[in-house]
């Protein structure tokens, strides 16, 4: 089977999810777009002496684009190369899930992608594309799931602009269901204090830690069954050694391009996409995909065992459970390292942590949003739900996980939650 129809294969199961994106993607113009109409207070600055430095000012609230609501989550990455596949007890011939990908052979990013798009990226060419997401592995950010990185782009600049038209009054909005009802609620900000701290450094933090929480949510639903196409269960990939460092390398990707304005229509956010993935992936020491191959390989029998099929929630025996304040990459151990990823990346890497803060000089994020979920009937009536209530917050999160890290511990092993 070519590497074309294996890819295809294991999407077959989301054939829903295909039609839905592919009548999503049609349109061949931007879904969102900021109007940078000059106003006459920028016309009148330019003869000032204020005009030696152009017109730059803060954006107000009209001229911040209305990014559409996220309905598609990409379906990629199972941790694990040349993956095999079973329905229920029945082991499917003839499918592999191939999953390492060259930094060069990642495709064009495409906002809220789900399984293909048609015309959304940037050009009229209405020809069916896919973004090719796969796990890329780096010297110093380990395993990087590009699917993870683009959908919490995705989800940074679509809370940050939620956020930012709504400073002064506050806003209350849902995101789709996903294990229950999830409500992100802002608190609104005095003019005084939107004019002081500037519109963009209280929403571009703002965005980036909300999308860390509504993925932290993501992985804690799947532990406990949520999956996105009914039947096809995805606790296997949950809390994989990837994942929440793959989505906070998205949210602090897209806060740049958020910061630096091109994010304002959808075509210059996918292309400014495209260019700060490939730069971070350079940054980390992205490595060829034949000593990711071996990089992966190398963990077999440790991280993950190739003799399990998908979707066997024990096919990956370690879970990088630390959503705290400061993550660290997970590398390939040194004892492991085979000669090609000690040649790419030397014998001791240094790792490269990323901080996710929880509050700046100016404000504390908890003082003015919040995270919440009511979960799903189902998932009321599991430990630890059924003790913290109808509905919880992101503070509830640290209590869920040390909940997830005792199973992982008692099921996997007491080095089940570290690198070795």
């Amino acid at each position: 089977m070519s590497r074309t129809r294996q890819r295809l294969a294991r999407l077959q199961p989301e054939a829903l999810l295909a039609l839905s994106s592919l009548l999503a993607g049609c349109a061949s113009t931007p879904r969102w777009r900021a109007d940078d109409e000059p106003t006459p207070s920028d016309v009148a600055r330019l003869f000032t002496a204020a005009g030696t430095k152009g017109v730059f000012r803060e954006m107000n609230a009209a001229e911040i684009p209305h990014v559409p609501m996220r309905v598609n989550l990409r379906p990629c990455c199972a941790f694990g190369e040349r993956l095999r596949v079973k329905l229920g007890p029945i082991p499917i011939p003839g499918i592999e899930v191939l999953n390492i990908v060259d930094v060069d052979d990642l495709g064009r990013h495409i906002y809220d992608s789900g399984v293909a798009q048609v015309g959304s990226r940037g050009d009229a060419s209405g020809w069916i594309h896919t973004e090719n997401n796969g796990l890329v592995y780096t010297c110093r950010g380990g395993f990087i799931d590009t699917a993870h990185v683009r959908d919490n782009a995705d989800w940074m600049i679509l809370v940050a602009t939620r956020i930012a038209r709504n400073l002064e009054k506050g806003v209350s909005f849902q995101l789709p269901d996903e294990g229950g009802v999830r409500r992100i609620t802002l608190q609104p900000f005095t003019h005084e204090q939107v004019q002081q701290i500037g519109r963009r450094s209280i929403a571009i933090p703002l965005g980036q830690w909300l999308s860390f929480q509504v993925s932290t949510w993501h992985e804690i639903a799947t532990w406990f069954g949520w999956s996105t196409v009914p039947g096809i269960p995805e606790k296997v990939s949950a809390f994989s050694p990837e994942d929440l460092y793959s989505n906070l390398v998205g949210a602090r990707l897209a806060a740049a391009i958020a910061s630096q304005r091109t994010a304002r229509d959808e075509f210059l956010y996918n292309r400014s996409l495209d260019q700060w993935l490939q730069r971070v992936l350079t940054h980390l020491g992205a490595v060829p995909r034949s000593v990711g191959l071996d990089a992966m390989a190398s963990l077999d029998g440790d991280w993950w065992n190739s003799k399990l099929r998908l979707p066997d929630p024990d096919l990956f025996t370690r879970r990088n459970l630390d959503a705290g304040r400061l993550l660290q990459p997970w590398l390939v151990p040194p004892d492991r390292a085979g000669a090609d990823l000690r040649a790419a990346c030397g014998s001791m890497p240094t790792p490269q942590p990323i901080e996710n803060p929880d509050e700046t000089p100016d404000f504390r994020f908890r003082d003015h949003v919040t995270f919440t979920v009511e979960p799903s009937s189902d998932l009321r009536t599991m430990a630890p739900f059924a003790q913290l209530g109808a509905s919880i917050t992101q503070d509830d999160f640290p209590k869920i996980i040390a909940f997830i890290r005792a199973q992982v511990l008692e099921h996997f092993g007491p080095d089940a939650d570290r690198p070795n």
